[in-house]
């Protein structure tokens, strides 16, 4: 009975992931922000930009995209990009700021405190690398700049409350 308990329910996250990737390929630049609600919800963040506005679609915790979608000022799609990629994460470099970084990739997967390093507040990311789950460091110093950047292969037990 476990197993096909087990098997129902990868079978059902298997689903919801691609229907949420079939979704972003429903959204087509040129879009309106009422259409991209429609198709996709609410999103994950919202921020203004100069241009217009940028909405992040995050499938954390346990997805591992983010996508930046960025409106102009009449309100339409000109741009979508995964966040979370080799190329893009390899781009964060020391002193951008938090807003600087999350504009590249997106909003983390959750935050934590290093007891030897407690004036350095972290935010994990999960992604990618081809087929190789990786997690993603980005340490904010007490200025609220980035003062360091780490990588590794995720791992994960059952012993862990959190993969990363």
């Amino acid at each position: 009975m476990k197993s096909v308990v087990a098997s129902s329910a990868c079978l059902l996250f298997v689903a919801l992931v691609a229907a949420g990737c079939a979704g972003m390929r429903a959204v087509e630049v040129g879009a309106t922000q009422e259409a991209v609600r429609a198709a996709l919800g609410a999103p994950t963040v919202q921020a203004k930009t100069s241009a217009g506005e940028r909405w992040a679609y995050s499938s954390a915790p346990e997805g591992k995209q983010v996508w930046l979608l960025d409106f102009d000022r009449s309100r339409r799609l000109v741009s979508r990009v995964q966040g979370l990629t080799i190329s893009r994460v390899t781009q964060v470099t020391q002193g951008q700021t938090q807003a600087e970084v999350e504009a590249l990739i997106g909003p983390s997967y959750w935050t934590l405190r290093y007891p030897f390093r407690q004036d350095e507040l972290v935010h994990v990311y999960r992604f990618n690398d081809a087929a190789l789950p990786m997690c993603f460091y980005v340490g904010y110093n007490t200025s609220g700049t980035v003062s360091s950047t780490g990588m590794q292969e995720e791992l994960r037990s059952a012993m862990m409350a959190r993969p990363c």
